[in-house]
């Protein structure tokens, strides 16, 4: 990974947060207008939340080298991204926080 990509993912780190925080549908729209790099690594945010995984098995299953993947959770973690790191394991804390229920505003009859 070039160092640009590693500066752009620590600048962007909070902002990847938030984002892991948006409802399926608006991740949907927004995703297609990302960089490669920064859809890679939301990939791998979503692999490792709520798994224990080593860098190497992210690396297989995103079919990336081990060494972009420790490099991609260094500049998260730079950037303030919650991950934890156990040896080479590397756990996204909490999940993402989800809407159980949508409130249905009623439309207001006149009167």
């Amino acid at each position: 990974m070039h160092d640009d990509q590693r500066e752009k993912i620590c600048a962007l780190a909070k902002t990847i947060y938030k984002f892991q925080s948006l409802e399926d549908s608006e991740k949907k729209w927004i995703k297609p207008l990302l960089s490669r790099g920064i859809v890679k690594t939301l990939e791998m945010l979503d692999l490792i939340e709520g798994n224990t995984l080593t860098f190497e098995e992210i690396a297989d299953d995103l079919q990336i080298h081990p060494t972009t993947v420790t490099q991609r959770i260094n500049a998260l973690i730079e950037g303030g991204y919650p991950i934890s790191l156990n040896g080479k394991t590397a756990i996204a804390a909490t999940g993402r926080p989800r809407k159980l229920a949508k409130r249905i505003e009623e439309p207001r009859t006149p009167g």
